[in-house]
């Protein structure tokens, strides 16, 4: 996997502030070992660097230079950085305080020589005991840094340090300590219960780690990270000046990277960017906080749309931004867009172990998607791009426009892992299909029912033809053989039998558990193995009950064979056939007596009678299928505000997690009270477009029209959970309008209603699933100082509604995010106190890519990478580098308004002179 020193600009450096080697020549505990032997057990401690601390002596500085340098370009041995130092012993006042005076690596022994002549001392090097300075600590500290070293108190809190046996804060020691910035402490807890005038300096001091190694196997047993693009005496100073963000003291290396981040992009033969052949625009990234900076027309937003482009993020922008960016997309000769027909974009992306590039090309040609194999570019399937290589991008545009509509925030919030709207509306697609398939059989069921009255009007009908013909004298046969045949029709048919067999096999076919996935699990741990026996377990049992269930569906092939075999063998078959063959020696009689039309009538209305028994017999199972369907239909219904109040509490829950307590901004959801489009849905659910029966569907002046009581529920100052009934009652009087049991309002509306219920009945059941989006309330805080003071969004200004989005927008996600320009409706206080803290917070987890004009974002906000962009002929990146390199904070002076000031205020007891800012 790609190391964080793999790229440009700042990374932790893991740094031991205090060392000793022989020559401390009093102490050192073993005087045999040779530079060789003392800079590998560096190493092998994973230092960085190392800071060469003899007591008041450099005598070994030279030699481990030149050894280092050797070894350093041995392959395979891990680099090593040496900062020349000494541990100077100061006479001040009644006591001898040891500093550490730190120098940039490029010194050498002759450094630390001069540095403590100056101090008075010129013999007895490497001695602790019997050599001081003849300087005091302040003008010992002046002398370091005069010599442009870092002075640092070392084990302030122990024997011999600055503050041992210190509680308090003395005038003497108040000017001691206003000269440093930086200490070595050994308890960094230690002053926690100090006088608070104490504990105020000691809290604003840097507080390094060093193990003070008077052993070779001490070396690295305490050490510090230092945040700086490179080991230089500047980048280190710079670093302890801004300790609240660029010191650790911790164990774990802070060198993260996120699961996903850009790499590289490389612009190629664009009309005013990478058009030398064989040179393209290349634009490393650092895996966290990168800064684009540069004056109007460098390119800044050519990186950006580079960006979008080639992620296929063009449809994130609507209306004006899509237009703007499809200009941009458009060849160069038609003096809108950049591209030429050649032009190309590459984006590398680190995604966990693996690195990919993706690639967009104007002619539409090549491949999508490629992954380095084998030192290769491979081309892979392209799958879902945006869901593979997660990327937020926002313009300064589009966060207006997301102030404008929140609705565009409950999107953003919806595509989030907590939430996964898709999931959830695969889930409500499906109900949905259920329910919609149902309402269609239910119209079914009650078409069929409709003609139960007609069937038992026609029953009546023939049964008293057969009571007026049977009265006419024929006997016992007629009477017999119509009881014995009503018998035989209404018997149960053998459909019961087939129908439940064919159910049962069906359901036993269905018996089966997925394979195990094997490509999941490791076969040699052996909680796979467990979990395996449990699967196959399982799927044993799970197969015997299908056995089971065959076995059960024969018994319903025996039973409906033996009920079939035992009818025909019973006393009442035998009574219906002797019934049927005196009926047929009647029906024989009368057609020699010359009545043959007269029994044929009989004989029809008798079996009519039977048939039209048989149909009401059905009318009984489609009356308890309808019930059935009607008691489904309900529970959907029920199921589909329980999708919505899933959903709801997702967004609530995620709400809190991200915006929690935040002091800028708080966001609330109201179920179903979005009404902003409203009529609109209503109005395309009917196919009432066009505005037609205002009057009657929505006028904010007229009470009775069907919406106003939904639209107007804020206005009202209704609660909340009025909404749900509201929203019901507009489904029920709409229903009932078109059924015709109420008759509210306009009559061509009503018999609009009434012809769509006839024709179109499928548009009513989609008015049953239609319930308003929640609606987020969005508030921000005018004086973050102050609690409990937060405002509605749509009173506030541009600045203040750009402030509440962006502190929503930082506030989640593990994702690359590129901004641009955020700051073009802030005023410096909210860049401040909103812009710096949440950058802070999110390169911890996340790639930033931000465009400013605003220096406070660079400087303040510790831009890891600061990209100078330029046009000299063609865009480019002009420089590139971390804030401690001059060339990087001069661009950022001279560029940016308020640079200068920028730096002032991070490093405001760093004396910079004018030039150097």
């Amino acid at each position: 996997m790609t190391e964080i020193k793999a790229f440009p600009g700042s990374r932790w450096w893991k740094i031991d502030f205090h060392t000793h080697t022989p020559a401390s020549n009093n102490d050192y505990k073993d005087t045999t070992i040779t530079p060789e032997v003392w800079l590998q057990r560096a190493r092998d401690a994973g230092l960085d660097g190392i800071v060469v601390t003899d007591h008041n002596s450099g005598g070994w500085i030279d030699r481990l230079k030149s050894v280092n340098n050797t070894m350093n370009q041995q392959d395979g041995t891990r680099p090593l950085i040496i900062f020349p130092g000494v541990e100077i012993n100061v006479a001040d006042s009644s006591s001898r305080v040891h500093l550490l005076a730190v120098f940039d690596p490029s010194c050498d022994s002759q450094k630390i020589t001069a540095v403590l002549g100056s101090c008075g001392i010129t013999s007895d090097f490497g001695n602790d005991e019997t050599t001081s300075t003849s300087t005091g600590f302040v003008d010992t500290v002046g002398k370091i840094k005069a010599a442009n070293g870092i002075p640092i108190p070392a084990h302030i809190d122990i024997e011999k340090g600055l503050l041992h046996n210190h509680d308090t804060m003395p005038v003497e020691l108040r000017k001691s300590l206003t000269q440093i910035y930086a200490a070595e402490f050994c308890d960094p807890n230690v002053f926690d219960q100090a006088h608070s005038d104490l504990r105020s300096v000691v809290d604003s001091l840097a507080k390094v780690g060093g193990s003070d190694a008077h052993n070779i196997d001490e070396i690295g047993r305490y050490f510090t990270w230092l945040k700086m693009s490179r080991p230089t005496i500047e980048g280190m100073r710079l670093a302890l000046q801004d300790h609240q963000y660029c010191v650790k003291n911790q164990n774990e290396d802070p060198n993260t990277l996120p699961d996903i981040y850009l790499k590289q992009l490389s612009i190629i033969n664009m009309h005013h960017c990478g058009r030398i052949p064989g040179k393209p625009c290349v634009v490393q990234l650092h895996p966290h906080f990168n800064a684009f900076i540069g004056g109007r027309g460098s390119g800044k937003s050519t990186i950006i749309e580079s960006i979008r482009i080639v992620s296929r993020r063009d449809d994130e922008l609507k209306d004006k931004l899509r237009e703007d960016l499809e200009k941009f997309k458009k060849l160069a000769q038609n003096k809108e867009g950049v591209m030429l027909s050649s032009t190309e974009l590459l984006l590398e992306i680190q995604r966990r172990s693996k690195t990919y590039r993706l690639r967009w090309q104007q002619s539409g040609q090549g491949l999508v998607v490629e992954e380095w194999l084998n030192d290769v570019w491979q081309g892979v399937d392209e799958g879902n791009i945006k869901e593979r290589f997660p990327l937020r991008i926002y313009s300064q545009k589009q966060i207006y426009a997301l102030a404008s509509n929140p609705r565009g925030l409950l999107d953003i919030m919806d595509h989030s892992d907590e939430i996964n709207r898709v999931e959830w509306t695969s889930r409500w697609k499906s109900t949905e299909s259920r329910f919609l398939e149902l309402r269609v059989r239910q119209r079914e069921l009650h078409r069929q029912l409709a003609k139960e009255s007609e069937l038992r009007t026609k029953l009546k009908d023939i049964e008293n033809d057969i009571r007026d013909y049977e009265e006419k004298g024929h006997g016992e046969i007629l009477k017999l053989y119509q009881k014995l045949s009503q018998q035989k029709n209404t018997m149960p048919s053998d459909a019961l039998f087939i129908q439940l067999s064919q159910e049962i096999r069906k359901l036993a076919d269905k018996a089966a558990l997925s394979d195990f996935p094997f490509h999941l699990f490791d076969l040699q741990d052996q909680t796979t193995q467990e979990l395996q026996a449990i699967h196959d377990e399982a799927v044993n049992g799970v197969q015997q009950i299908a056995l089971e269930l065959k076995e059960l569906a024969e018994k319903v092939d025996i039973l409906k064979q033996q009920r079939h075999q035992k009818t025909l063998a019973s006393q009442w078959f035998q009574s219906v056939q002797v019934s049927e063959k005196a009926y047929q020696g009647l029906v024989y009689e009368y057609a020699d007596k010359g009545h043959a039309t007269t029994m044929a009538d009989y004989g029809k209305w008798v079996d009519l009678r039977g048939s039209l028994n048989q149909e009401l017999l059905k009318m009984d199972a489609l009356r308890n299928e309808m019930n059935d369907v009607q008691q489904e239909i309900t529970a959907l219904q029920n199921k589909f505000l329980e999708l919505r109040q899933e959903l709801l509490e997702k967004r609530k829950k995620f709400l809190a997690q991200v915006i929690g307590s935040n002091e800028y901004v708080r966001m609330e959801l109201v179920p179903f009270g979005d009404v902003s489009s409203v009529e609109e849905e209503y109005r395309n659910i009917l196919g009432l477009a066009g505005g037609i029966f205002a009057d009657w569907i929505y006028n904010d002046n007229k009470k009775q029209s069907m919406l106003y009581q939904l639209v107007q529920w804020e206005i009202d100052c209704s609660q909340e959970s009025q909404l749900t009934d509201r929203i019901a009652k507009i489904k029920t009087n709409t229903r009932q309008i078109a059924e015709g049991k109420i008759s509210e309002g306009h009559a061509n509306f009503n018999k609009r209603l009434k012809d769509l219920l006839e024709n179109k009945p499928a548009n009513f059941d989609q008015l049953d699933l239609w319930w308003p989006e929640d609606f987020l309330i969005v508030k921000y805080n005018r004086d973050p100082g102050e609690k409990n003071k937060f405002e509605p969004l749509e009173k506030g200004s541009a600045g203040q509604k750009a402030a509440a989005i962006l502190a929503f927008l930082l506030s989640y996600g593990t994702e690359p995010m590129i901004i641009d320009q955020p700051e073009d409706d802030l005023d410096n206080a909210l860049v401040y106190d909103l812009i710096v803290r949440q950058i802070h917070k999110n390169k911890l987890r996340r790639q930033l890519i931000i465009v400013t004009h605003n220096p406070n974002i660079v400087v303040n906000a510790d831009a890891e990478l600061v990209h100078v962009m330029a046009f000299k002929g063609l865009v480019k990146v002009d420089q590139q580098g971390g804030l401690e390199e001059q060339s990087i904070r001069n661009a950022i002076c001279d560029i940016m308004e308020g640079g200068r000031e920028a730096f002032k205020k991070r490093y405001d007891r760093l004396a910079l002179e004018p030039s150097h800012v």
